[in-house]
């Protein structure tokens, strides 16, 4: 027996194609970071905030598989970068007026939010050199 839906399926909506690219907790903080500079994944997860290695790669596979993430590199995970694509860029530019408008949103109820910003981890030069410390 198969299963016969009660209400027909909606005609495909423009800003719900949208919406569902960016949609879930961490893709806008990944887009935006990426809309800085191209970062490493170490990087990305460094600077998003507490997010899960499991759930960030999720992410970064989900904005790939849309097209607005290009991955790039070498096979060393260190040597991969992610950035936007042409695709991602005009995304990202859509969405400022959205953050311009939330921001205003936000300082009328009282709150203050900081976008944020790409957080490298300070390379030890005696690490890199392979030197052992004291």
């Amino acid at each position: 027996m198969t299963y016969n839906r009660k209400r027909p399926a909606l005609d495909d909506c423009p800003v719900e194609a949208v919406l569902a690219i960016v949609s879930g907790k961490w893709k806008v903080r990944v887009l935006y970071l990426l809309s800085l500079d191209d970062l490493t994944f170490s990087e990305v997860r460094y600077s998003v905030g507490d997010v899960s290695q499991q759930v960030l790669s999720s992410v970064l596979k989900e904005l790939i598989g849309n097209g607005a993430v290009r991955r790039s590199g070498t096979v060393s995970p260190r040597q991969i970068r992610y950035g936007l694509t042409a695709k991602g860029r005009e995304l990202v530019a859509l969405l400022m007026p959205l953050a311009e408008w939330g921001s205003k949103l936000l300082s009328q109820s009282g709150a203050n939010w900081k976008p944020p910003e790409i957080q490298r981890r300070p390379q030890c030069e005696d690490r890199r050199l392979g030197a052992f410390p004291g």
